[in-house]
């Protein structure tokens, strides 16, 4: 029992040093990105099209518990169509949390560049609501992906982002071409991945951010 009174007392002196040591830093921000979706698979081969192309867009809003590790929550937008014609494919719209590392901290990247180059890895959990193209049909999509994304410093309240994140579908009854995977309505994994760029717009009084701090 003392053992557990000294690692409860430990423990919270660590979480209240650290939150009071982020009271003076900006521990919020909000991020948003466009780019490219590219579609693994499934989807039927038959097609000419890969159901790729320039059709993504997030936005989220992170927060910093500590100058390393943080969390994310996120919207996501990713339209998968053939080209050309548009007429056969999936939207799939995105809600989920992220846990966040910033690995620039740990390379010591801020050092290195005076804080102008900084790098996050992050773990997304999700749902994705699929709606299939040209018809009146839905399905919900569990997503997992994983991500690596570096930043560049404009100033103290502005950066660019670049990510690149892999994601995958624990299972899903339409391939990507909107088309059913199995007569029998068994469901299947799948794997897409996105490449975006955008801004990050630091929210706080104070004049630095945790990311370069």
């Amino acid at each position: 029992m003392k053992l557990f009174k000294t690692s409860l007392v430990a423990t919270f002196l660590f979480f209240s040093t650290t939150l009071f040591a982020q009271f003076d830093l900006n521990n919020v921000s909000v991020e948003v990105g466009y780019g490219y979706n590219g579609a693994i698979g499934p989807y039927n081969k038959v097609f000419n099209s890969n159901f790729s192309g320039m059709n993504h867009f997030d936005v989220g809003i992170r927060y910093m518990f500590t100058e390393k590790l943080g969390a994310k929550v996120f919207y996501k937008l990713d339209h998968f169509v053939n080209d050309p014609g548009g007429e056969l494919g999936v939207t799939y719209m995105t809600v989920g949390a992220s846990g966040v590392y910033n690995v620039g901290k740990e390379l010591g990247l801020g050092y290195l560049t005076r804080d102008k180059l900084g790098l996050n890895a992050h773990i997304d959990g999700g749902v994705a609501f699929a709606h299939l193209i040209g018809q009146n049909k839905y399905e919900k999509v569990g997503i997992i992906g994983f991500g690596i994304a570096p930043i560049y410093k404009i100033s103290n309240k502005f950066a660019v982002q670049a990510d690149f994140t892999y994601n995958y579908s624990l299972k899903q009854h339409y391939g990507f071409d909107g088309i059913l995977l199995n007569e029998n309505y068994d469901p299947e994994p799948g794997s897409f991945y996105n490449f975006s760029v955008g801004l990050i717009y630091y929210i706080g009084e104070n004049k630095y951010h945790s990311d370069w701090y």
